[in-house]
């Protein structure tokens, strides 16, 4: 089962995303990961901009955000591709790409 987590960078508190519409993104989130092959994701809420979540998968921290919108406004169709973009970030940080990146 893909453990998904919301945390705040500030004092890396948990924190519930209990936004009605997120459920669904939500489901599509534990669907990617469980195909990708992710037993954890968590998305940090940023200190500075509280309309960031910056994505972690598995045991790396990406340099790749979200915004909360995609919960909020339940934009599951969009969450996918937003994931694929983060794995892409994953792999080129991997490759020693991430100081380009920045």
């Amino acid at each position: 089962m893909v453990e998904i987590k919301f945390r705040s960078e500030q004092d890396g508190r948990e924190f519930e995303m209990t936004h009605p519409r997120a459920a669904r993104v939500l489901e599509d989130v534990r669907t990617w990961a469980e195909g990708n092959g992710f037993a954890h994701v968590t998305f940090w809420r940023d200190a500075a901009d509280e309309e960031r979540l910056w994505v972690q998968l598995g045991d790396d921290r990406l340099n790749y955000w979200i915004p909360v919108s995609t919960f909020t406004e339940g934009r599951h169709e969009t969450v996918e591709m937003q994931l694929d973009y983060a794995r892409g970030a994953q792999r080129r940080s991997a490759a020693g790409y991430e100081r380009f990146d920045k």
